[in-house]
């Protein structure tokens, strides 16, 4: 089997969820990447703030990421998960003292619109992917205080609560 190294820095990162997406996603680590900040400024295709990872090349700019590995052939899952307005970029990484080839998702700019606010049930997934990772409560803290809007599709935001239940089943078994 071919791998490939994902970097998950959205609603990606929990692990949960990323396997109920993709079945072969393997955790390898957590890391950090300099000169980038996280934006919730994508457009997604419900019109809402998606998470996007924004190079600023300030070295006082940080995004805790997720690295994953997952088969080759799952890649088009994935894909089709992410859906419009993402383009996969390759990108090194730093991980154990070593350089790691990776893929992220960075948002295309026609995508781009700093209006935009995540639905609440969104930026909770990216909270508790945060959580379970045991990433700096200062950095959750900036995401917690994002504004947020509720999202008026009902059964979206149902679905996406049934989501948020299991990922908070997983992250109290790790308490």
């Amino acid at each position: 089997m071919t791998w490939l190294n994902y970097l998950a820095y959205g609603s990606n990162l929990h692990p949960q969820r990323l396997m109920e997406r993709v079945p072969s996603a393997e955790l390898v680590s957590t890391l950090t990447l300099t000169g980038y900040r996280l934006s919730f400024h994508k457009r997604g295709q419900d019109n809402s703030g998606k998470c996007n990872l924004f190079l600023t090349q300030d070295q006082n700019d940080q995004v805790h990421c997720a690295l994953y590995r997952m088969a080759i052939d799952h890649k088009p899952l994935l894909d089709q998960f992410e859906g419009l307005g993402y383009r996969d970029t390759e990108i090194q990484v730093q991980h154990n003292n070593e350089l790691i080839q990776c893929f992220v998702y960075i948002a295309e700019s026609n995508y781009i619109d700093d209006s935009l606010k995540p639905y609440s049930w969104y930026k909770d997934i990216v909270l508790l992917g945060g959580e379970y990772h045991g990433l700096p409560e200062a950095y959750l803290g900036r995401i917690h205080q994002l504004a947020s809007s509720n999202d008026p599709d009902s059964q979206r935001r149902d679905t996406h609560q049934d989501l948020i239940v299991r990922l908070r089943r997983a992250n109290q078994v790790l308490k």
